[in-house]
Parts: structure tokens; sequence; C-alpha cells
């Protein structure tokens, strides 16, 4: 059993670990309720959201990444996601998205969080899966937080898969 110091910072350790598994939580649920305009309101304005081509990759400008969008990009790909004659999203994909194995790495003025990820789209009687471990950066804002950065390193990358345009 977990036991406190003299100051609580257990207890302070498991309800930021809690805020934050919410926070994961009520993101994979605003994408799979197809909110993508909400999703888009949890990033920072300087937020970034990255899916690299490789695991090992560090450098976001000199390699070719997946997906590379400040809040201006994915303005537009939100803005394309809700336009009705949208190829990418008609039929409508159903989603789940899975987040489990939520571990706090850095507590500062930026947190850092370690995830895996599981995302199941069924499009057309067509089911694709998506996984990897995921790293945010968030920063506390009001009663929540902000997305600085969403990193995800899929296990296919370097592989060929479809299209992703339901974001992770």
């Amino acid at each position: 059993m977990a036991q406190l110091d003299e100051r609580g910072a257990m207890t302070e350790s498991l309800t930021l670990h809690h805020q934050v598994s919410n926070f994961l939580a009520q993101e994979a649920e605003l994408l799979d309720l197809g909110y993508f305009d909400r999703w888009l309101d949890l990033f920072a304005d300087d937020g970034i959201y990255w899916i690299p081509s490789a695991p090992d990759q560090t450098d976001m400008e000199g390699q070719v990444s997946i997906i590379l969008e400040d809040v201006a990009l994915l303005k537009l790909r939100v803005a394309r996601l809700a336009h009705p004659r949208a190829y990418a999203v008609t039929p409508s994909p159903a989603t789940i998205h899975l987040v489990s194995n939520i571990i706090l790495e850095t507590v500062t003025d930026k947190i850092t969080v370690r995830s895996k990820l599981i995302m199941n789209e069924v499009r057309d009687d067509i089911s694709t899966t998506l996984s990897g471990k995921s790293t945010h950066h968030l920063i506390a804002s009001g009663d929540s937080f902000k997305i600085l950065l969403k990193r995800v390193d899929l296990i296919q990358a370097g592989g060929t898969f479809n299209a992703i345009s339901i974001p992770l």
C-alpha cells in the first residue's frame, strides 16, 4: 500500500494522474463522437500534432513525417472533415480509441505523459486498426489541460497502411 509523505505528495500525484487520465479519455471520446472542432480546442495555440515516420525520429522538420500539423493545419483538417463531400469520411467511419497504460513521466510546468493507443476504424464494413505509443506534452489550463504536443509513434510506421483520416 502506498504511503503519503508529510505533505501528502502521493495524494497529489494520484490526483494529477487521475486528472490526466480523464483528459486523455475525454480526448478519445471527442474523436470517437466526431467532435473534431472540440478536439481541436484541446490544443494550445502553439500546439503540434505529430505522427513520425519512424519510432526513433527526433527531427520534425528535417525528416518526412506521416503527419506534422500545427494548429493552423489542424483547423484545415477539421474543416475538411466537416465538409459534406469529404471523401475521407464518406460514409462516416465509426471509431473506437482506446487509451491505456498512462504514465506521468515528468511533472513540472509542462506535464509529459506516455500512453498506449489503439484506434479501430470501421468504414464500408472494412476494419482498420492502428496502434502505437503516444506522448502528450500538456500544460495546465484552468481546471484542465492544453496539448502542446501530441506525438503518436505507430507500430505500423514505415509500413503500408491506408490514409489516416480520423485523428489518432
